[in-house]
């Protein structure tokens, strides 16, 4: 596992920054860095896709960085790494269109539920339809945008992720005259 000098949220929240720092705003930028927070953030690794069961297994098992659970928001948490969980989900909500999203999300969910005693996680669900949700807005916004979702929809403090309107006005300008992107 790496050790990393900041853990929990706030970790999470520096290493995005200063990956998404990494690539332009663009809309190739944005698709670099999505594969590149896969990877990294959720073990996605899609040079290895070729090899389903392998494909699998790494993006079941630990990804090269951990972060821990503090600063996570309680409702989003069920194991050491939610950050792992929520990553995956931003990688499918960007790559694909949202109701094959949101399957993959329940088919993964209903897997787990199977393999791991028959326990539900509704943690998981929640935290996969906030980076599912993340995920469409990077591919609409772009990659900057992320960090400022971070701290504002996994935070203990944040103001909290709710089904928002279709066009994601409410998602940047939460309260009249406010903007996540400044």
């Amino acid at each position: 596992m790496t050790q990393l000098p900041t853990a929990g949220l706030p970790g999470f929240i520096a290493a995005t920054s200063r990956l998404a720092s990494h690539f332009p705003l663009t809309p190739d930028g944005t698709r670099r860095f999505v594969l590149a927070f896969g990877e990294q953030m959720a073990y996605i690794r899609v040079q290895d896709a070729w090899n389903p069961w392998r494909f699998l297994r790494q993006m079941e098992g630990n990804p090269p960085t951990r972060w821990g659970t503090d600063g996570f928001k309680r409702s989003l948490v069920d194991d050491r790494n939610p950050a792992r969980h929520y990553a995956a989900f931003v990688f499918v909500g960007f790559w694909l269109p949202g109701w094959m999203a949101v399957l993959v999300l329940w088919l993964w969910e209903l897997a787990g539920f199977v393999r791991y005693g028959f326990r539900w996680s509704q943690a998981d669900t929640r935290s996969g339809y906030v980076g599912l949700w993340h995920g469409r807005l990077l591919r609409r916004f772009g990659h900057t945008l992320l960090p400022s979702l971070l701290a504002r929809d996994l935070a203990e403090t944040g103001q909290g992720w709710s089904r928002l309107s279709r066009n994601g006005e409410k998602a940047l300008f939460p309260r009249q005259g406010t903007n996540v992107l400044q």
